[in-house]
Protein backbone atom coordinates (compact mmCIF):
# COMPACT_ATOMS: atom_id res chain seq x y z
CA UNK A 1 0.00 0.00 0.00
CA UNK A 2 1.14 3.53 -0.79
CA UNK A 3 0.80 6.52 1.39
CA UNK A 4 -0.45 9.78 0.05
CA UNK A 5 3.32 10.83 -1.27
CA UNK A 6 3.05 7.70 -3.73
CA UNK A 7 6.19 6.17 -1.91
CA UNK A 8 6.00 2.90 -0.55
CA UNK A 9 8.28 4.13 2.81
CA UNK A 10 6.05 3.95 6.03
CA UNK A 11 4.56 7.71 7.05
CA UNK A 12 6.19 9.52 10.04
CA UNK A 13 5.13 8.87 13.37
CA UNK A 14 3.06 11.90 13.73
CA UNK A 15 1.03 11.16 10.94
CA UNK A 16 0.07 7.67 12.97
CA UNK A 17 -1.01 9.49 16.03
CA UNK A 18 2.20 9.31 18.43
CA UNK A 19 3.50 12.44 19.02
CA UNK A 20 7.48 12.46 18.64
CA UNK A 21 9.09 14.54 20.84
CA UNK A 22 10.29 18.08 19.63
CA UNK A 23 14.40 18.36 19.68
CA UNK A 24 14.65 20.63 22.69
CA UNK A 25 16.18 24.45 21.88
CA UNK A 26 19.86 25.32 22.49
CA UNK A 27 18.55 27.76 25.24
CA UNK A 28 17.29 24.76 26.85
CA UNK A 29 20.17 22.26 26.10
CA UNK A 30 22.37 24.81 27.61
CA UNK A 31 20.50 25.31 30.89
CA UNK A 32 20.45 21.33 31.65
CA UNK A 33 24.35 21.62 31.14
CA UNK A 34 25.03 24.10 33.39
CA UNK A 35 22.12 22.15 35.85
CA UNK A 36 24.63 18.87 34.86
CA UNK A 37 27.41 20.90 35.83
CA UNK A 38 25.96 22.73 38.55
CA UNK A 39 25.43 19.33 40.45
CA UNK A 40 29.28 18.10 40.17
CA UNK A 41 30.91 21.01 41.18
CA UNK A 42 32.01 20.89 44.82
CA UNK A 43 30.37 22.90 47.14
CA UNK A 44 33.45 23.62 49.80
CA UNK A 45 36.17 25.01 48.49
CA UNK A 46 39.44 23.21 47.35
CA UNK A 47 40.31 20.58 49.11
CA UNK A 48 38.34 21.10 52.42
CA UNK A 49 35.98 17.90 53.62
CA UNK A 50 32.21 18.42 53.25
CA UNK A 51 30.92 18.81 57.00
CA UNK A 52 28.06 15.96 57.39
CA UNK A 53 25.56 16.77 60.41
CA UNK A 54 25.96 13.20 62.57
CA UNK A 55 24.85 13.66 66.62
CA UNK A 56 27.38 10.64 66.98
CA UNK A 57 30.64 12.33 69.52
CA UNK A 58 32.92 10.10 68.52
CA UNK A 59 32.36 10.77 64.16
CA UNK A 60 32.35 14.28 65.55
CA UNK A 61 35.62 14.08 67.88
CA UNK A 62 37.29 12.11 64.37
CA UNK A 63 36.08 14.81 62.18
CA UNK A 64 38.00 17.77 64.11
CA UNK A 65 41.34 16.01 63.67
CA UNK A 66 40.47 15.38 60.23
CA UNK A 67 39.36 19.09 59.79
CA UNK A 68 43.00 20.59 60.13
CA UNK A 69 43.43 23.32 57.67
CA UNK A 70 46.17 25.15 56.49
CA UNK A 71 47.13 29.10 55.29
CA UNK A 72 48.29 30.31 52.27
CA UNK A 73 48.97 33.62 52.51
CA UNK A 74 49.62 35.64 49.02
CA UNK A 75 51.19 39.10 48.73
CA UNK A 76 51.56 40.65 45.32
CA UNK A 77 54.04 43.99 45.45
CA UNK A 78 52.85 46.82 44.20
CA UNK A 79 54.77 47.25 40.28
CA UNK A 80 53.79 49.65 37.40
CA UNK A 81 53.59 46.64 34.89
CA UNK A 82 49.80 45.02 35.36
CA UNK A 83 48.79 47.45 37.49
CA UNK A 84 45.29 47.30 37.11
CA UNK A 85 45.29 43.91 36.13
CA UNK A 86 44.56 41.09 38.80
CA UNK A 87 46.41 37.62 38.94
CA UNK A 88 44.53 34.46 38.67
CA UNK A 89 45.43 31.65 41.69
CA UNK A 90 45.90 28.59 40.13
CA UNK A 91 45.83 25.86 42.59
CA UNK A 92 46.27 22.67 41.19
CA UNK A 93 45.43 23.94 37.75
CA UNK A 94 41.72 25.41 39.85
CA UNK A 95 41.22 28.56 39.39
CA UNK A 96 40.68 29.55 43.26
CA UNK A 97 40.58 33.49 43.28
CA UNK A 98 42.49 36.18 41.99
CA UNK A 99 45.02 38.94 43.81
CA UNK A 100 45.26 42.83 42.73
CA UNK A 101 48.45 44.68 42.77
CA UNK A 102 49.63 45.50 46.41
CA UNK A 103 47.35 43.57 47.72
CA UNK A 104 47.26 40.52 50.07
CA UNK A 105 45.42 37.25 50.18
CA UNK A 106 44.64 34.43 51.76
CA UNK A 107 43.47 30.68 50.99
CA UNK A 108 42.40 28.42 53.57
CA UNK A 109 43.04 24.65 52.68
CA UNK A 110 43.73 21.72 53.68
CA UNK A 111 47.31 20.38 54.75
CA UNK A 112 49.07 18.91 52.09
CA UNK A 113 51.20 19.05 49.17
CA UNK A 114 49.75 21.17 45.89
CA UNK A 115 51.07 23.09 43.06
CA UNK A 116 49.89 26.78 42.47
CA UNK A 117 50.96 29.03 39.65
CA UNK A 118 49.46 32.30 38.83
CA UNK A 119 48.12 33.59 35.79
CA UNK A 120 47.51 36.94 34.04
CA UNK A 121 46.12 36.57 30.15
CA UNK A 122 48.98 34.21 28.24
CA UNK A 123 51.68 34.68 30.64
CA UNK A 124 52.05 33.00 33.42
CA UNK A 125 54.62 32.26 36.53
CA UNK A 126 56.82 28.72 37.08
CA UNK A 127 54.87 26.62 39.04
CA UNK A 128 55.53 25.93 43.00
CA UNK A 129 55.25 23.32 44.58
CA UNK A 130 53.59 24.24 48.09
CA UNK A 131 53.93 22.04 51.25
CA UNK A 132 51.14 23.24 54.30
CA UNK A 133 51.88 21.72 57.14
CA UNK A 134 48.70 21.62 59.45
CA UNK A 135 48.05 24.69 61.74
CA UNK A 136 50.54 26.87 60.27
CA UNK A 137 50.37 29.64 57.75
CA UNK A 138 52.63 29.98 54.27
CA UNK A 139 53.67 33.31 52.97
CA UNK A 140 54.26 33.49 49.37
CA UNK A 141 55.24 36.85 47.23
CA UNK A 142 54.59 37.50 43.52
CA UNK A 143 54.48 40.62 40.80
CA UNK A 144 55.68 40.88 37.23
CA UNK A 145 59.31 39.61 36.70
CA UNK A 146 61.10 42.74 35.37
CA UNK A 147 60.09 46.19 34.24
CA UNK A 148 60.31 47.33 30.29
CA UNK A 149 63.51 45.79 29.66
CA UNK A 150 62.26 42.61 30.59
CA UNK A 151 59.03 42.99 28.51
CA UNK A 152 61.07 40.32 26.12
CA UNK A 153 59.64 37.74 28.26
CA UNK A 154 55.70 38.60 27.66
CA UNK A 155 56.58 36.83 24.26
CA UNK A 156 59.07 34.52 24.40
CA UNK A 157 59.55 33.41 27.78
CA UNK A 158 56.09 33.85 29.45
CA UNK A 159 55.91 31.09 31.04
CA UNK A 160 58.72 33.37 33.93
CA UNK A 161 56.76 36.72 33.10
CA UNK A 162 55.60 36.67 37.19
CA UNK A 163 57.39 35.84 39.84
CA UNK A 164 56.22 33.36 43.17
CA UNK A 165 58.73 32.92 45.60
CA UNK A 166 58.24 32.49 49.53
CA UNK A 167 58.45 35.35 51.62
CA UNK A 168 61.37 33.83 53.10
CA UNK A 169 63.63 33.87 50.33
CA UNK A 170 65.89 36.86 49.13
Amino acid sequence: MTSESGSDAPEPAESQGEAASPKPSIWERMRRGMADHNAKAPRTPLGMPEVVDDDDAADAASEVADGATAELVLERIHHYRDTIRSYHVLIEGQRVGQIRDDKTESFVLRPGSYTLRLQLLWIFSPKVVVELPAGTETRMICGPNGGILQAWRLFLAPATAIFLRFADEA
